[in-house]
């Protein structure tokens, strides 16, 4: 997955950085840190995209249920109207092409019925997808900013007793 690799890119980076002599303390190359943090929030919306097009695929199926639907409805019709011209057989061309009428209406219902839970199903697991990878990637941010700030607050702490030691040293 491609958040994956940003988030080892991320790691190599901290992994790379050079240690300060005071400290423990990490120098991080800031642009290289920041590009790879703009690389993580474009990565995320490529799920979403993939819930679009789920939901673009279960319209389409949709649309061919409806397409299915209205062409045998619009069979069933003719076939209705040449029977109904035939003396002999009015009766069971009406009978015939009630229960063709019924029965593809029962279809389409059933194949919209169908191609309804398919996509929801597909939805939520991208939804759901997204979301664990969004909050992933949210913690694991979150973590590498807490331990900028430790580091920097560290950093700050010994700048201010090296100024405090020159000063008294004045």
């Amino acid at each position: 997955m491609e958040i994956l690799d940003l988030i080892d890119s991320l790691e190599e980076l901290v992994v790379q950085s050079r240690r300060l002599p005071v400290g423990g303390n990490l120098v991080v190359d800031r642009k290289r840190m920041l590009d790879v943090v703009d690389q993580l929030r474009l990565a995320v919306p490529a799920d979403l995209r993939e819930a679009a097009q789920i939901i673009e695929g279960r319209d389409r199926v949709l649309q061919d249920a409806y397409e299915s639907a209205r062409l045998t409805v619009a069979r069933a019709e003719e076939e209705r109207a040449q029977r109904l011209e035939e003396n002999a057989l009015v009766r069971q061309a009406q009978e015939r092409s009630q229960a063709m009428l019924r029965d593809a209406e029962a279809r389409a219902r059933q194949a919209i019925a169908e191609a309804d839970a398919t996509a929801a199903a597909h939805l939520s697991e991208a939804a759901e997808a997204a979301s664990r990878q969004l909050d992933d990637a949210d913690q694991y941010a979150l973590e590498v900013l807490r331990r900028l700030e430790n580091q920097l607050q560290a950093f700050l702490e010994s700048i201010r007793l090296s100024i405090g030691s020159l000063q008294e040293k004045r």
